[in-house]
């Protein structure tokens, strides 16, 4: 059985090790911590907070090793792959435990078997957010600003098949408009994007985009959850703003 280190950064995944992490003296060399998108997204700030209390129960190093691509299966596939000693785990999204596993069936490796379950650390609401050009202040203005530009905005996420394209997806089948997804390899690079003006929209972890929001280098629409997020109380709901029950979870 292989290992996993496992989080909800999206819609439920688990935390976990193998069963030879059991052993009376592991851990007695540096642990290595896989995740699945570049620095500076979501997964990569929770692992550095983890890794930290970590080291602190463990006595040994924890190494981050960010192996962004695919929606996280090319991290997925190497933990899978890796030996089964407890020594190499996984940070997972829901995106590498249920989403890609639907919707590839070749996906290199299997949720279930190859991976052991620890614990489940948290999960957060996503962010639609703007670069400041674009004339909008809230979300029925970036839809009506969609509607009179088909096919014209962009809107940027960590990945294909993450929860937050699987969230813009979804506000595009709700609102009605045409806008078109680019996947980047990570939060980090797609905020970057959105931040240099390249892209107009972004939707992100709320984590990673508090700050840049506090900073006025994007401008908040809405956040996908059912309630409002703890750490931008002033940013209203998709739901509160035309669309009941819209609510994606990361």
């Amino acid at each position: 059985m292989r290992t996993l280190f496992a989080c909800v950064v999206a819609l439920g995944a688990m935390l976990g090790a193998g069963p030879a992490a059991s052993a009376a003296d592991y851990p007695n060399r540096p642990v290595t911590l896989v995740l699945g998108f570049a620095p500076g997204g979501p997964s990569d700030v929770l692992a550095r907070l983890v890794s930290r209390k970590m080291e602190q129960i463990l006595k040994q190093p924890v190494v981050i090793d960010n192996r962004p691509g695919a929606s996280g299966a090319v991290a997925s596939q190497a933990v899978a792959r890796a030996a089964p000693d407890g020594y190499t785990l996984l940070l997972a999204s829901s995106a590498m435990l249920a989403i890609n596993p639907q919707l590839y069936p070749n996906v290199g490796y299997d949720p279930i078997k190859d991976f052991e379950p620890i614990t489940v650390l948290g999960t957060q609401p996503s962010v639609i957010y703007v670069h400041p050009s674009v004339p909008v202040k809230s979300l029925a203005e970036l839809v009506a600003h969609a509607k009179a530009n088909p096919g014209r905005l962009n809107f940027a996420t960590g990945g294909k098949a993450t929860p937050q394209h699987l969230a813009g997806e979804l506000l595009k089948l709700r609102a009605g408009i045409a806008i078109t997804h680019v996947p980047y390899k990570g939060t980090g690079p797609a905020l970057q994007d959105v931040i240099a003006g390249h892209v107009q929209i972004g939707i992100s972890a709320a984590a990673p985009v508090v700050s840049n929001i506090q900073s006025g280098s994007i401008r908040p629409m809405a956040v996908t959850t059912a309630k409002r997020a703890a750490a931008l109380p002033d940013v209203p709901t998709v739901a509160e703003q035309g669309y009941p029950g819209f609510d994606a979870n990361t």
